[in-house]
C-alpha cells in the first residue's frame, strides 16, 4: 500500500479544494501518493480519528470543519496548539505521532500584510470565534501590535485577546479609526456543488451587519453599516464560495478594497503541503498550485 494524506471534516468530498491542489502538486513533482477526501460523522468523529491515526501509511493531510478544535486532543503537541492558535488545519506524522498545525492563521495574516500599510491599521474587527477565526486571532494579534483588534461573535459580544485567551469586553468599536475587517465567521458560505442553494446551516452575513432577513435588504444592511465607518482599509472574507459574498459586494459597492478567501485557502494549503514535504520549496509549491 502507498502513503496517503487525507482532508478530515464533515464533508470534503463535497467541494474541498485541497485535494485538487495537492494531487496536482503531487504530480507535477512525481511523488507517488495522492490526498483524498474522508468525510466524517461528527458522532463518529473519534472511532474514526483512532483508525485513521492508526494506519502507518497515513501520513497526514488537512483537517476541515468542523473537527479543527477537536482533533487537537489526537496530537502530539496539543499544549502547544492549546497556547497558540486554538485550532489545526494540517496535521503531519513524525516518528510515528501526529503534529497538528495552523496554516489558515498563517496564510490570512500574510494576504493581510500584502494588502494594508501595517502602520496605518489602527483598528482590526474580526468577525468569529471557531477554529478559523482562533487561528486567524492568534497569529494577527502577534503581528499588529499596535492595533486595537476587537472579536465580535454572533451574539455580538466584543472580546479581546490577551495570553491565548478572549476576554470579554464593554468597550465599543471606534469607527473613527483606520479599520480593517476580517470575516472570519461561516457567515455568506454556499456550497457551489448545490448550484444557487444557500446553504441553510450558515448566515447569509455576520449578524454584525445586518438585520434583514430578504437578500437585498441585507445587501443594503451591509452598506449601511460600512457607511458608518469613517475610514475602512480592507475588508477581507475568508469565504470563496461565493466568490462574492454579499459582504464584499457592498465592499465593491462603496469602493473600498476586498478581498475573499480563495488566495487565503491557496495559501495554507501550500504551506500545509510544504509542513509535509519539507524538501520542496514554498514558492514552486505555490507556483504549481496556481498553474
Amino acid at each position: 500500500m502507498k502513503n496517503y494524506t487525507l482532508i478530515l471534516g464533515e464533508s470534503p468530498s463535497k467541494g474541498a479544494r485541497s485535494p485538487i491542489l495537492w494531487n496536482k502538486t503531487y504530480e507535477h513533482l512525481n511523488i507517488d501518493q495522492k490526498m483524498y477526501p474522508k468525510d466524517i460523522i461528527p458522532d463518529d468523529f473519534d472511532n474514526e480519528i483512532v483508525k485513521i491515526f492508526k494506519d502507518k501509511f497515513y501520513l497526514g493531510g488537512a483537517v476541515a470543519v468542523p473537527f479543527k478544535e477537536k482533533i487537537i486532543n489526537y496530537t502530539a503537541n496539543k499544549n502547544e496548539i492549546i497556547s497558540g492558535p486554538k485550532a489545526v488545519n494540517c496535521l503531519v506524522r513524525k516518528e510515528d505521532k501526529l503534529f497538528g498545525y495552523n496554516t489558515d492563521g498563517i496564510a490570512t495574516a500574510n494576504i493581510l500584510d500584502k494588502s494594508v500599510k501595517k502602520d496605518e491599521v489602527e483598528q482590526i474587527i474580526i468577525f468569529g470565534t471557531g477554529g478559523m477565526g482562533k487561528a486567524v486571532i492568534s497569529e494577527v494579534s502577534d503581528r499588529y501590535t499596535d492595533a486595537e483588534i476587537f472579536i465580535v461573535n454572533r451574539e455580538l459580544d466584543c472580546f479581546f485577546y490577551r495570553n491565548g485567551q478572549l476576554i470579554k469586553t464593554k468597550k465599543r468599536i471606534d469607527k473613527k479609526l483606520n479599520s480593517v475587517l476580517i470575516n472570519c465567521s461561516s457567515a455568506g458560505y454556499f456550497n457551489e456543488i448545490e448550484i444557487g442553494k444557500t446553504n441553510k446551516k450558515v448566515l447569509s452575513a455576520h449578524n454584525y451587519f445586518v438585520k434583514s432577513t430578504d437578500k437585498y435588504d441585507i445587501l443594503r444592511d451591509c452598506v449601511t453599516k460600512l457607511q458608518s465607518f469613517k475610514n475602512i482599509l480592507f475588508v477581507l472574507d475568508v469565504i470563496y464560495q461565493p466568490e462574492k459574498t454579499i459582504l464584499l459586494t457592498a465592499a465593491d459597492y462603496l469602493g473600498i478594497s476586498n478581498q475573499n478567501g480563495l488566495e487565503i485557502n491557496l495559501l495554507q494549503a501550500a504551506i500545509g503541503f510544504n509542513i509535509i514535504n519539507k524538501e520542496e520549496k514554498l514558492s514552486n509549491i505555490l507556483n504549481i498550485m496556481r498553474s
